[in-house]
């Protein structure tokens, strides 16, 4: 072998581990925030983080902020089981709505999506992320975004 061939063979052999390696990082990061982000969604979890941004400074204190995280924790649940209630109907409202304005094909690629979600969590809806980089933002911070479409019935 020449020495060309060793230098372009040990150059793509780097490049092949590294994309190896910054793919199997990115998936160890991105399964450890959805396991922190399914925690969280634990009233024990929630109680978990604050206590961790508080920091209690005494034995004391720290069982004094559980018996209040304990308390609160039931209040917690019910508030966030309410939440995915309402958005489980409003989401249900608005493909409703849709669904006489979509053609076969819309339909079902909304329910394929609907079906798989956020990053594999069922029933959201998600924008694919190149969408969501463009849309405006009600602070301007991302531009001013594509043009809103036309209302039903323009031009007609």
């Amino acid at each position: 072998m020449t020495a060309s061939t060793k230098s372009v063979l040990m150059l793509l052999s780097t490049l092949l581990i590294g994309i190896l390696l910054g793919s199997l990082i990115t998936g160890a990061v991105n399964n450890r925030r959805m396991r922190n982000l399914a925690e969280m969604r634990s009233a024990r979890g929630l109680a978990f983080h604050f206590e961790e941004v508080v920091q209690p400074e005494s034995e004391e204190q720290r069982e004094a902020i559980r018996a209040v995280l304990d308390e609160a924790a039931p209040k917690f649940s019910a508030a966030m089981q309410e939440s995915r209630e309402r958005m489980r109907a409003l989401t249900d409202s608005v493909r409703a709505e849709l669904d006489p304005l979509l053609t076969d094909e819309q339909r079902k690629r909304l329910e394929e999506r609907m079906r798989i979600g956020p990053r594999g969590a069922p029933g959201v809806p998600r924008l694919d992320d190149d969408r969501r980089r463009r849309r405006p933002h009600s602070d301007g911070e991302r531009g001013p975004g594509p043009p809103p479409p036309p209302p039903p019935g323009a031009g007609t």
